[in-house]
């Protein structure tokens, strides 16, 4: 694997994205540059990471980085020529390739909201790397989430309203950066979509939930505590204790005193 210089790098990627409206030379000429910086010394497993699923260059992140700023431009003056090239590249069983695709998605003028969820839809299932979901949620939905956060919201509540519990991870993880956006001011609508599954909570999502409750918590503690107070008040909501006992630590001290008392009139309620 040779050494990554800047200024070959920048002339190396000018030379491929010339190639931008031919997605079958792209691919072919995106293949040689990264067999050019393929590390053919890693083997899967090291450093702890999971092997890839399918193959993988191993390349380092500047390489995919230089391509996806030098196509960025073209994305958003020739829209549908980036959805043939995303295409195109998600094709290709290569890790790098559909890194790639997943990001070229994220810089498409939201104008094409409609092609973009399709394809999201569409590439997002449950035998896909994990990675690659989390760059589809991330980087494959950024403009759509400044640009149509709506679009989003439709998606999330499509993937949680599933018997699939795969799916319904993936809608928290779709939530999550929407939660962390100090721009979406609209936190009723998380409350309502995550209401379900702050009564019963399959445990494979766990960790989903606790990070959207725990965000909520800190950037409007009243509302989240009334949430919670509010949901235990529900019959049939057997997980709800569990759930606010494993986020009550970040509420400040007042509020962490209501919901104890909250989850000790629940209990003598039921006992």
């Amino acid at each position: 694997m040779p050494a990554i210089q800047p200024a070959r790098l920048k002339q190396q990627s000018a030379l491929l994205v010339e190639q931008f409206i031919n997605p079958a030379a792209f691919i072919r000429s995106l293949h040689h540059l990264l067999e050019f910086y393929a590390d053919r010394v890693h083997r899967p497993g090291q450093a702890g990471e999971p092997p890839p699923l399918i193959q993988a260059y191993r390349v380092k992140p500047p390489i995919l980085r230089q391509i996806l700023m030098d196509l960025e431009p073209l994305a958003k003056e020739k829209p549908d020529q980036a959805l043939e090239l995303c295409d195109q590249l998600w094709e290709q069983p290569y890790l790098e390739f559909r890194q790639l695709s997943a990001s070229l998605l994220g810089v498409i003028p939201p104008s094409s909201s409609a092609a973009i969820l399709e394809r999201v839809r569409g590439w997002i299932r449950q035998d896909i790397e994990d990675h690659l979901i989390d760059i589809m949620i991330l980087h494959g939905l950024e403009n759509l989430r400044k640009e149509d956060p709506h679009s989003i919201y439709r998606l999330i509540n499509e993937w949680l309203a599933t018997s699939e519990v795969q799916y319904q991870k993936i809608g928290l993880r779709t939530m999550l950066p929407l939660v962390q956006d100090p721009d979406i001011e609209n936190l009723p609508i998380f409350f309502n979509l995550i209401q379900p599954f702050a009564r019963s909570l399959p445990s494979s999502i766990s960790p989903d939930l606790i990070d959207i409750v725990e965000v909520l918590a800190r950037r409007s503690p009243q509302e989240t505590a009334y949430f919670l107070r509010q949901t235990l008040s529900f019959p049939n909501s057997p997980d709800t204790p569990w759930l606010i006992r494993q986020v009550i630590r970040v509420f400040p001290t007042e509020i962490q005193s209501s919901l104890r008392k909250a989850l000790k009139e629940k209990k003598e309620e039921v006992e």
